[in-house]
């Protein structure tokens, strides 16, 4: 890791050829310059393989995304943690693009379970750091997530489970209807500090209603809660509100297991 949470690439060293099979000049006896020259093809294909061979899923960098803490979102009783469905659809988008590994939110709930962790409240780095290695996740990130009359503010923090070090803090301000596209930055600024390439896809930005995100926050609370009746209904609903809600249709897909 080097300055600002750059990840430096790492190289595989592959031995000059001469190092395995020695100087095809010194070698005088036939039989001895055939054998030099096989190995010389065995060599050649090993450095082949070494600078060939893609990453595999275990070389790439996994993340964990927690619930952010914040103000409720809504009226009175009807009021919704907004920090679910920033945390909810992160993951979605992080999912989609390639170099990367996310933890999903069902894995992330079933450990907290099983561990008797509650997170209420803003996470603490010791805190966040623990989660990250019993998801045996590389990065974790936290934040708060507030809206004041319609205006969304996001403050991030992305912190590098092996080392405690804090490798970014960002923050995200804008419309809470444009809450999908300070998703996409949030996950480009994230994947630009990790030096990975940009999806060459983007998906179109659009506006939610507030509704929606209302809707869509309470069908994620239900479903972390385990009633996936109740969850469905609201992804449904935020659908009839949204129709082109990108993170609802894919819970949808996801809970009557069309994926």
């Amino acid at each position: 890791m080097t300055g600002k949470g750059k990840v430096t690439p790492r190289l595989t060293y592959a031995p000059p050829i001469q190092a395995l099979v020695g100087t095809c000049s010194c070698v005088e006896d036939l039989g001895m310059r055939r054998q030099a020259m096989a190995l010389m093809v065995i060599a050649l294909g090993a450095m082949g393989s070494v600078w060939a061979k893609p990453t595999s899923a275990q070389d790439l960098p996994t993340v964990a995304v927690l619930d952010f803490s914040g103000l409720m979102m809504g009226d009175g009783a009807a009021a919704v943690p907004l920090g679910k469905t920033v945390a909810a659809m992160l993951v979605t988008e992080f999912s989609g693009r390639p170099g990367m590994q996310v933890i999903e939110r069902a894995q992330l709930n079933d450990m907290l379970r099983e561990q008797d962790l509650a997170l209420s409240g803003r996470v603490d780095e010791s805190s966040a750091i623990e989660i990250g290695k019993l998801l045996g996740a590389q990065y974790v990130l936290t934040g708060q997530a507030t809206d004041i009359v319609g205006n969304l503010r996001m403050d991030i923090r992305a912190v590098d489970v092996e080392t405690s070090e804090i490798l970014a803090v960002l923050k995200m301000s804008g419309l809470t209807t444009e809450l999908f596209s300070i998703i996409v930055d949030l996950a480009d600024d994230f994947g630009e500090m990790l030096n990975l390439t940009p999806p060459s896809a983007r998906p179109a930005m659009e506006s939610i209603p507030v509704s929606a995100t209302i809707a869509f926050s309470r069908a994620v609370a239900f479903e972390d809660r385990g009633e996936a009746e109740r969850a469905i209904e609201f992804y449904e609903r935020t659908l009839e509100i949204h129709p082109s809600h990108r993170d609802a249709q894919r819970a949808l897909e996801r809970l009557r297991g069309e994926t």
